[in-house]
């Protein structure tokens, strides 16, 4: 297979990340077609270019290399499976690249369901948020056939500026690897919440805090959830950042996937019981951030909403 624009795209799910993306793909030329469960959503792809497909099976009929961004395990399982699941139209040595954030079991499923039709699964989870997205300097970890990688990277490049990190032969290790990058976001969010509220009953300035973390993380995206702990700013507009439910489900998922090999992950837990209290205060809609609120909740501090005006 060229690694050319000449190469057939199809992308199969278009949230905010998905259709972000799949602008980076079409604006490099590349033929492209696109399927979303809401076809409305593909209204600006299609009016850009890029044919708009009725069903997963035709979406990925004539594709060389297949790019998906779904939701969770199910999501990918289902998309795969069923008359009209892309694995009935798949092209044999196709390659398909899910972005999506799952399980290592579900990986290692969905890579031998491939295996049955000739084709090839990469996983290929992304580090970054939408506006990342956009600017096309997302970090993919790639796990799978190295070969088949190759084949496919003149596509993940267009929104992989920010590097691609091949992690291993077995796709389930990429996904891994994903899982411990936002375990290491969730944790450092939870953290500046306890350190923020532990500071605040001591009589100590946030700005003073905010100063003392920032010598101590340098990294922009640690940095900028900081902020939004500091100044709590976990408003988001519907369909951008990444809100509780979603962060919740990839905690989950962390558990799971440490259950399987018998390492238990304790501040995993204490993370879950956090987002499940940040829903349960009607805060779900939020970006995860929020989570560092539910230190105030335990701390008996109020939310904004609770302060006397």
């Amino acid at each position: 297979m060229a690694t050319s624009p000449l190469i057939k795209v199809s992308f199969l799910g278009l949230g905010s990340m998905g259709n972000a993306m799949a602008k980076n793909i079409l604006n490099k030329g590349f033929q492209l077609t696109v399927w979303n469960r809401t076809s409305a959503k593909a209204n600006d792809l299609k009016d850009a270019g890029a044919h708009l497909a009725v069903n997963l099976r035709e979406a990925v009929a004539n594709a060389d290399v297949i790019i998906s961004c779904l939701f969770d395990d199910k999501s990918c399982l289902e998309a795969a499976q069923g008359e009209n699941g892309y694995l009935m139209g798949i092209q044999k040595n196709a390659v398909h690249v899910n972005t999506t954030t799952i399980s290592p079991n579900a990986a290692t499923q969905l890579e031998e369901l491939h295996k049955q039709h000739g084709a090839f699964y990469i996983a290929g989870p992304v580090f970054g948020r939408p506006d990342v997205a956009t600017k096309g300097q997302l970090r993919s970890f790639l796990g799978g056939n190295h070969d088949a990688i190759e084949r496919a990277r003149a596509v993940i490049e267009t929104y992989s500026g920010g590097a691609t990190i091949i992690v291993g032969d077995s796709p389930a290790q990429a996904n891994v690897i994903k899982l411990t990058g936002n375990m290491v976001l969730a944790a450092n969010i939870s953290l500046f919440g306890q350190v923020y509220a532990f500071n605040e009953r001591w009589g100590i300035d946030h700005n003073i805090t905010h100063q003392i973390l920032g010598t101590f993380y340098s990294h922009p995206s640690l940095l900028a959830y900081e902020a939004r702990v500091r100044d709590r700013n976990y408003e988001r507009s519907p369909g951008e950042g990444f809100g509780v439910e979603g962060g919740l489900k990839d905690v989950n998922t962390m558990l799971n996937a440490g259950d399987q090999v018998g390492v238990p992950l304790p501040f995993c837990s204490v993370m879950r019981e956090q987002m499940v209290t940040a829903m349960g205060n009607g805060l779900k809609d939020m970006d995860w951030s929020v989570v560092g609120d539910v230190a105030r909740l335990n701390a008996g501090l109020p939310l904004e909403s609770q302060k006397k005006k």
